[in-house]
């Protein structure tokens, strides 16, 4: 009998010791915020919570438009052994591939300058970044030389935060033909406008334009009266897409809510949405950059792959890998997605900060998409969004994550779904001190995981954000205008990528995933 019960007490201690190890009835409990609910059942469009169903390629309800026509960068003279220069031919075969996809057999290819695509439905892919090497061995600053400066006055080069050596789109207008004023102030959240008169029809995309005035009260309006020092934002402007889905008169019926008011003294106007480049993707490729040291901060020479410029849109990055970059993707387009992307660089890169870049992977465009994202090196900005608006980062790791909030008025953007690492430096931003606080209103943190917690980041410069889940401790805040933290475990939270629930919300059967393509 004593033997009995030392075994049972052994066997009830076990027990005991795994359902602590595995945190007790909290192992097994879900917890949600009362932002979203568990299905959605507690959001509105008008609530403090961002719609960020729209974002990436198509909305989220198109599979990737993949030509079924193919044609090889090896029949016009491409040789991937490491030493030729292939440039023309990869030119020459960007000359006629429009409606194709260019295929890049397994090799390593040279490339000595840039390369532009400035047409549609074009897709270049490669066997994959582990069989396919772009080797660009010029960077842009010495392919197209700039004179810039910071905001501090710096000398450095445009190349330092933006461009890349495949350059999709330009920085031309995507609202084309003539504007038609919007008569009627509307809130947040409302999906009508009346118009000075009747000149779209359902289905049609259009853009929506409101303007700052002299009291820069549209940038008051942004950040919720937090602006901190706006003396370098002049005339600003913030714009949002969308689709009509009934037209009454003057009076029209979007596809989804305004992401911010409508006012008189804004000048809102519409026209029509017109991208000049669209369906276009660079995929199954790695960029690589020779090894050199890396410089440091704003003495980037421009090894940056790819650029997904203003007047593109619905365009793609996938399965790709960058080595040994200055900076990642930039991207300024609408509804573009980066799906799979892999930063790495050679140790001998690494700086005494530990840094071998700067930019990671930025948003400047709207209702952009990056997910399943990768980080095996550290850039002085990891992930970073400038002036974005609407744009997701979900689904990703990385080794000490820094979700730089860049100033100039990045509004209602998501992270979400983040293996952040460390943690050392979450929010860690930057940006010159005159644009602005480091974000607008609408930012949300959402299932952040990492090593350690840290406090509220005050250094963002405003209150008006989301945190749930995201490696902040404190007690609960629901504040209806300022802070809002909900610091639940993030292995409870129900749903753990708030991106993938409202999507799902949305479209329901008809949203798209992740493997699909439409040929």
């Amino acid at each position: 009998m004593k033997t009995t019960a030392r075994s049972c007490l052994v066997l009830l201690s076990v027990v005991a010791f795994c359902v602590l190890l595995l945190g007790g009835d909290n192992a097994a409990k879900a917890d949600t915020s009362d932002l979203w609910g568990a299905a959605g059942e507690k959001w509105t469009p008008e609530s403090r919570l961002p719609d960020f169903s729209f974002a990436g390629y198509r909305r989220g309800e198109e599979p990737f438009h993949i030509p079924k026509a193919q044609i090889s960068v090896a029949a016009f003279g491409a040789k991937g052994d490491g030493k030729t220069d292939s440039t023309a031919a990869f030119k020459n075969a960007l000359a006629v591939a429009q409606g194709q996809v260019l295929v890049i057999p397994p090799g390593r290819y040279v490339l000595s300058d840039l390369l532009e695509i400035k047409r549609s439905n074009i897709v270049l892919r490669g066997a994959g970044p582990e069989k396919t090497t772009l080797l660009f061995v010029n960077p842009l600053e010495k392919l197209r030389p700039t004179t810039a400066k910071t905001d501090s006055g710096q000398p450095t080069t445009q190349w330092s935060w933006s461009g890349g050596l495949i350059a999709i789109g330009d920085c031309g207008n995507v609202a084309k033909g003539a504007a038609a004023r919007v008569t009627a102030d509307a809130r947040r959240g409302a999906r009508k406008l009346v118009l000075d008169r009747r000149t779209f029809h359902p289905g049609d995309e259009i853009i929506l334009t409101v303007n700052d005035d002299e009291d820069q009260s549209l940038l008051k309006y942004l950040y919720r009266g937090q602006t901190g020092d706006i003396s370098g934002l002049n005339k600003w402007k913030v714009r949002q897409v969308f689709r009509i889905t009934e037209v009454a008169g003057q009076e029209v019926s979007l596809d989804r809510g305004l992401r911010f008011e409508v006012r008189a003294a804004w000048q809102p106007t519409v026209a029509k949405f017109a991208p000049a480049v669209t369906d276009v993707g660079v995929e199954g490729v790695a960029f690589e950059f020779p090894a050199t040291p890396y410089a440091g901060h704003f003495k980037e020479l421009g090894f940056n792959p790819v650029a997904i410029n203003a007047s593109a849109a619905h365009c793609w990055l996938r399965n790709i890998r960058v080595h040994n970059g200055d900076s990642g993707p930039y991207v300024n387009g609408f509804f573009c997605t980066i799906d799979g992307i892999r930063l790495t660089a050679d140790p001998e890169r690494r700086s005494k900060q530990g840094h071998t870049g700067h930019h990671g992977i930025q948003f400047g465009g709207s209702d952009c998409l990056c997910t399943n994202f990768q980080f095996d090196t550290l850039f002085i900005h990891d992930l970073t969004v400038q002036s974005a608006l609407g744009c997701v980062f979900s689904k990703g790791k990385a080794l000490d994550l820094n979700m730089d909030h860049h100033r100039w008025a990045p509004y209602e953007n998501l992270f979400a779904d983040i293996d952040a690492g460390e943690g050392r430096r979450l929010f860690s931003s930057s940006g010159g001190g005159n644009r602005g606080a480091h974000t607008a209103a609408g930012e949300t943190f959402w299932n952040i995981r990492s090593r350690q917690t840290v406090a509220w980041p005050k250094s963002l410069g405003i209150d008006a954000i989301n945190v749930v889940a995201a490696g902040v401790r404190g007690p609960a805040e629901h504040s209806p205008t300022g802070r809002w933290l909900d610091p639940i475990n993030p292995a409870q939270l129900q749903p753990p990528d708030l991106h993938a629930a409202m999507q799902q919300k949305r479209l329901g059967g008809k949203a798209t995933g992740k493997s699909k393509e439409r040929k």
